[in-house]
C-alpha cells in the first residue's frame, strides 16, 4: 500500500463518522427517508474505502468499533421509527411494543417461550453433532457431551458478544486443535462445516418456499409490484437451489465440480472460484465418506430449520394466534441469512428489521414482528447462555476425558498452559478461512 493511500485512511474514516453521526440524529428523531439513505451510503462507502487504507493493526479496532456503533444506532433507528397504528396515529415502534406486550397472556408467553427454547436447543445439539461427525471423518474423536457439546455452548456464549459466527467457529476450532494437536485436519473440518452449514440454510429456504410463497407476495405488494412475486420466487429458488446443488455435487463428485469450474473459470468471478477450490480441497480429505457428509448436511439442515421454527413459537408467545407455520418459517430463513451477513454484533437490529420487512403482515404488524424477532434471539440465547459456566470452569489444566487421533489416545504433551496460549477468536477464526 502506498504512503499516499495510507494517508487517506483516517480522513475517510472521519468522514464516515461525521456522516453516520448526522444519520444517527435523524434516526433519533424518527426521520428516516431519502436524506438518511444518502447519509448511510456516504458513511458506508467512506468507511469501506478508508479502512482498506489503514494499517492492519489499526483496521481491527476500527472494524470492531464500527460494528458496535452500527449495531447500537441500528437498534435505536428501528425502535424509534414511527409506524401507523389506529386512526392514522403514528407511534415509535418501542411505544407500540409496550402497548402490545401489556395485552399478552403471561401463561401463553411462558409456555410458548419455553417451547421455542427447547426447539432451539435441539438445533444446537444437531449442529454440534455435525461438527463431531466432521472431526470423526478426520480421525479425531472426542466425547460428544462432555467435550464437543460443551465447546459448542462456550462458543455460542462468546459469539453473543462478537460479530457473525466468529465466536462459535473460533472456539470450537480452538478446542479441537488444542487437544488433538491436529490443526490442519481441524481447519479442514471447519472449512467444510462452513460450506455444508450454508447449504443446510439454503436447503431449508428451498424446501419451505412453496409453502411460504405468500411472504414474497406480501413483500412485493409493499412496493406496489405484485406481478413481480413469481420472478422473485424463481430467483430465490434458483440461487438457493443452485448453491445447494453445487455443495451436494461437491460432496459426491468433487472432481466434477472442479472440472465444471475450470470450464467456467473465464466468466465466473475469482472469489467464486476460490471458494469452489476450498470446497473441493476440504471434501477431498473425506474421500469415500459420502454417507458421513450427508449426515452432516442433514444435521445442519435441522440446525437452521429449527432456528426458523423458533420464530413461529415466539409469535404464538406474544399472542399472534393467527400465525401460520410455513410462511413464518420460510420468511425466517431469509431473515437468518440476512442476519448472518449483516455487519452487526450478534445480528442485533438486522434481525428485527428484516423480520419486520418480511413478516409484519403475517404477524399482524411491525411491532409484533420486531417483538417476535427479539424474543427469538432471547429464547435462543437463554437456551445456550449457560455455556458461560463451562467457560469459567475451563481451567488451564482441563483436558477432555479422552482424545483419540486415528484410534490412539493422545498424551497432551504439546499443550502450553501459559496465558499466551489462550483463545483468541480473531486469530483462530482467521485460520479457518
Amino acid at each position: 500500500m502506498s504512503a499516499r493511500n495510507r494517508t487517506l485512511g483516517w480522513p475517510l474514516v472521519a468522514l464516515s463518522a461525521v456522516a453516520f453521526a448526522a444519520l444517527s440524529l435523524l434516526a433519533w428523531r424518527g426521520e428516516l427517508g431519502a436524506k438518511a439513505l444518502v447519509l448511510l451510503l456516504v458513511a458506508g462507502a467512506a468507511f469501506l474505502v478508508g479502512r482498506r487504507n489503514l494499517s492492519p493493526d489499526s483496521r481491527r479496532p476500527v472494524d470492531t468499533a464500527g460494528k458496535a456503533i452500527f449495531t447500537l444506532v441500528g437498534m435505536m433507528a428501528l425502535l424509534r421509527h414511527r409506524i401507523p397504528v389506529e386512526d392514522g396515529v403514528h407511534l415509535p415502534i418501542y411505544v407500540a411494543i409496550q402497548e402490545h406486550i401489556g395485552s399478552v397472556d403471561p401463561t401463553t408467553f411462558v409456555v410458548f417461550g419455553l417451547i421455542a427454547m427447547a426447539i432451539k436447543f435441539c438445533g444446537v445439539i444437531a449442529s454440534a453433532f455435525g461438527w463431531h461427525l466432521l472431526l470423526v471423518g478426520q480421525g479425531i474423536r472426542y466425547p460428544f457431551w462432555s467435550a464437543i457439546m460443551t465447546a459448542f455452548l462456550i462458543g455460542r456464549f462468546i459469539g453473543t458478544f462478537l460479530p457473525s459466527t466468529i465466536g462459535l467457529d473460533g472456539y470450537t476450532l480452538f478446542e479441537a486443535g488444542r487437544y488433538s494437536n491436529q490443526w490442519s485436519r481441524c481447519v479442514t473440518a471447519k472449512a467444510l462445516e462452513k460450506f455444508v452449514g450454508i447449504a443446510g440454510l439454503f436447503l431449508g429456504m428451498v424446501l419451505t418456499l412453496p409453502f411460504g410463497y405468500q411472504v414474497i407476495v406480501d413483500v412485493v405488494e409493499k412496493v406496489g409490484r405484485p406481478e413481480a412475486a413469481p420472478l422473485l420466487a424463481g430467483g430465490i429458488a434458483a440461487i438457493a437451489g443452485g448453491i445447494c446443488a453445487a455443495v451436494v455435487i461437491g460432496l459426491v463428485w468433487p472432481v466434477l465440480l472442479t472440472k465444471s469450474m475450470t470450464l467456467l473459470g473465464k466468466v465466473l468471478p475469482g472469489a467464486v472460484r476460490v471458494q469452489v477450490d476450498k470446497l473441493a480441497a476440504a471434501v477431498g480429505a473425506y474421500k469415500g465418506q459420502v454417507g458421513l457428509l450427508f449426515a452432516v448436511l442433514l444435521a445442519k439442515f435441522i440446525t437452521h430449520f429449527t432456528t426458523a421454527v423458533v420464530y413461529y413459537f415466539t409469535a404464538l408467545a406474544i399472542g399472534v394466534t393467527a400465525a401460520q407455520f410455513w410462511p413464518i418459517t420460510f420468511g425466517s430463513t431469509i431473515q437468518i441469512l440476512a442476519t448472518v451477513l449483516s455487519p452487526t454484533i450478534a445480528g442485533e437490529g438486522a434481525r428485527e428489521a428484516f423480520q419486520a420487512l418480511l413478516l409484519s403482515k403475517q404477524l399482524g404488524g411491525v411491532a409484533q414482528a420486531v417483538l417476535s424477532a427479539a424474543l427469538g434471539f432471547i429464547a435462543a440465547e437463554a437456551a445456550t447462555m449457560w455455556g458461560g459456566a463451562f467457560l469459567w470452569t475451563r481451567k488451564p489444566g482441563w483436558r477432555p476425558s479422552s482424545t483419540l487421533v486415528d484410534g490412539a489416545q493422545v498424551d497432551y504433551a504439546w499443550i502450553d498452559d501459559s496465558e499466551d496460549a489462550g483463545f483468541d477468536a480473531a486469530k483462530i477464526a482467521a485460520a479457518a478461512r
